[in-house]
């Protein structure tokens, strides 16, 4: 009965032992921050650079950040997130404060509270990038839909603003609405916009259930060098676009276009006079000479470049050509 006693007893302090390493080892290792857990979940950090959140004019837009110097702010485009940089972001950090944002609604970030035009969208972009470089003008870079949400920025404060690169977009204007609708090839290149833009909520309610064929598709046809989207790739854009609401939120941007276009129409008046650079892609699903045409309609110093065998998404299909090119424009006094 006696050793029957001690056994229970040094099982007991073996047990208690136990417990205070594992809170120790807690305490050592915390486990990280719920909203820390969620983007590595979704999107691998790059070394040296951490997430972050700011709430701006009570909508809590989603940043990774790194770097130390002046401020780039990196703006994505549709299907995709702050990511797309990934691999542009430690090569500007080398010179630059580096904030690549969630859009809106987009990636980590919550919905605006305003509508998703342009002028409304880039407010909450300004406003973060004033709050971080608050006394000195800031670089843009922005893709896609990010030149949608990021011009009327520059153009309501060119002060602000040091250089604007654009990268295979047009800035919302009438001739959007002289877009094919129907091509030799079948599905022309700007299909989507009125897919999307449909009354009813009817493009929310097609790609629902069908997120991984629709987000694949869209993204590996408008690619001409479909190998960077490796399955892992895709499948991760694929899981963050599938979190609910966020097609809805993305769609939105394409439903606000008509009144993006009237904003615009208005801001085009001035011009900008600051350097802007304007990147087309050559290749299958890519804008081509198109793009600078259209940025030369509202800038005046305007570097151009149509990079060969480029599809849409040139910052990860065209890396090893675009990177250079972002570092040397903005590294020009």
């Amino acid at each position: 009965m006696k050793n029957m006693k001690l056994h229970a007893i040094a099982l007991a302090v073996a047990a208690l032992a136990m417990g205070v390493t594992q809170a120790n080892a807690a305490q050592i290792n915390p486990a990280p921050p719920p909203a820390v857990s969620a983007q590595q979940a979704e999107f691998p950090i790059p070394e040296g650079f951490t997430s972050a959140y700011e709430t701006v004019d009570g909508v809590k837009l989603h940043f990774v950040r790194g770097g130390k110097g002046p401020l780039v702010l990196l703006v994505h485009g549709f299907g995709q997130t702050w990511y797309e940089w990934n691999s542009l972001m430690p090569q500007l950090a080398e010179r630059y404060t580096v904030v690549a944002v969630d859009l809106p609604g987009l990636g980590l970030s919550a919905p605006p509270k305003t509508t998703y035009t342009g002028v409304d969208v880039s407010e909450y972009l300004h406003k973060l990038a004033k709050r971080i470089s608050a006394d000195k003008p800031f670089y843009l870079v922005a893709h896609d839909i990010g030149i949608w949400n990021s011009y009327p920025m520059v153009a309501r404060h060119p002060g602000d603003i040091v250089k604007a690169a654009f990268i295979e977009a047009t800035i919302p204007d009438e001739t959007l609405y002289s877009l094919p609708a129907f091509v030799s090839t079948g599905e022309a290149p700007g299909w989507h916009h009125s897919f999307f833009a449909a009354s009813g909520q009817l493009a929310d309610a097609m790609v629902k259930g069908n997120e991984q064929l629709f987000l694949t598709h869209f993204i590996r046809h408008h690619a001409s060098n479909q190998a960077v989207f490796t399955d892992e790739l895709v499948d991760r854009y694929v899981r963050s676009y599938s979190k609910p609401q966020t097609f809805h939120h993305a769609f939105e941007y394409y439903r606000a276009l008509p009144q993006s276009i009237k904003q615009n129409e208005k801001l085009v008046a001035t011009k900008l006079t600051m350097p802007v650079l304007a990147v087309g892609g050559g290749g299958n699903g890519g804008f081509g000479a198109q793009q600078p045409e259209n940025i030369r309609r509202y800038a005046t110093n305007v570097e151009s470049h149509v990079l060969p065998d480029c599809g849409h998404w040139v910052p990860e299909e065209c890396a090893p050509a675009l990177n250079p090119l972002i570092n040397s424009f903005l590294g020009r006094p």
